[in-house]
């Protein structure tokens, strides 16, 4: 009999059934992987972006205390300095403007962030020209102290020597006056009756004394030049009252009352001069007692003598 042998198919895929799944799963793999490299950038891209985005929402906060900061400062200029009122006032206004702008972004980017940060440049590079003037002020102001107090002190110094030298010149004229007085000498008073064929008479009696004469000789001084000159006499009764005139003149800085005077022109020798006293009441002038007499010359005390009448 012959033999039939069955060969059975066999149960193995075909060469080319293994490549195409070999290939899809290849494919599959780089496909996932490029997925998977997508993902990763796009989540990288995305923490950058938002990385970026804290990084601008950081930058307007910081320009935004950067600006009140400068704000402060420039308070701080014009109460150092109120003559920069305007300049601070402008720079003040500009910081509340852009202050104003950067609260009002929602979203800031590069280009916004670095315009602002220019414009904060430009107020502080403002605020330091606006410091070193404050500061050049401030050294000016104190050279002028400095000078205010030494101009003081030389004017204090120029004050003092001007008193000193007015009360040494008081002094000087005080003694050139003195030193000009012609000094009464030879003094002599008496009363007098003057009777009407014009003859005096003199009289020692209160009640039969018409007036008073008093006389003096003048000696000659060298230091008083020629020319005209006054001689006052002052007569004070026994009741302490100024007879006579009653005019008053200055004598040393004080006021004296005076009995009369006599006008003379001095030539530079001696002169005698003799001065009538008339009373303006004779009975309450005229009284028993002692009087006393005082000469006076070129605002100075000439000369004193005491008479008396009975």
């Amino acid at each position: 009999m012959e033999e039939y042998s069955f060969t059975q198919p066999s149960m193995q895929p075909s060469r080319s059934s293994k490549s195409n799944n070999r290939g899809l799963w290849i494919l599959i793999g780089l496909l996932s992987v490029l997925l998977i490299g997508v993902g990763i950038t796009a989540y990288v891209k995305y923490k950058d972006l938002k990385a970026i985005e804290n990084q601008l929402i950081a930058d307007k906060e910081g320009l935004i205390n950067d600006l009140n900061e400068l704000k402060v400062e420039y308070d701080n200029i014009q109460k150092e300095n109120t003559g920069l009122k305007s300049e601070v006032e402008e720079a003040k206004g500009k910081i509340d403007q852009l202050i104003a702008e950067l609260e009002k972004v929602k979203k800031a980017d590069a280009r916004l962030i670095r315009k602002y940060k220019n414009q904060i440049y430009a107020l502080r590079r403002q605020r330091d020209k606006l410091l070193k003037t404050v500061d050049s002020l401030k050294q000016a102001n104190q050279l002028l102290a400095m000078q205010k107090d030494s101009l003081g002190q030389e004017l204090e110094q120029v004050n003092e020597m001007n008193q000193k030298m007015m009360e040494e010149n008081k002094t000087l004229s005080e003694t050139v006056n003195k030193a000009k007085t012609l000094s009464a000498t030879g003094l002599k008073a008496d009363g007098v009756r003057i009777k009407k064929n014009g003859r005096i008479v003199e009289t020692s009696r209160a009640k039969r004394a018409d007036q008073i004469r008093v006389c003096t000789t003048l000696p000659a001084n060298p230091v008083l030049e020629p020319g005209p000159q006054v001689l006052y006499v002052q007569v004070v009764n026994p009741k302490g009252e100024v007879i006579g005139s009653r005019d008053v003149i200055n004598i040393d800085g004080a006021e004296e009352i005076i009995s009369g005077s006599k006008e003379f022109h001095y030539d530079g020798e001696n002169v005698d001069i003799c001065i009538y006293i008339v009373p303006e009441n004779k009975k309450e002038e005229f009284v028993k007692g002692e009087y006393l007499v005082t000469f006076f010359h070129n605002g100075q005390k000439a000369g004193v003598y005491n008479f008396s009448l009975k």
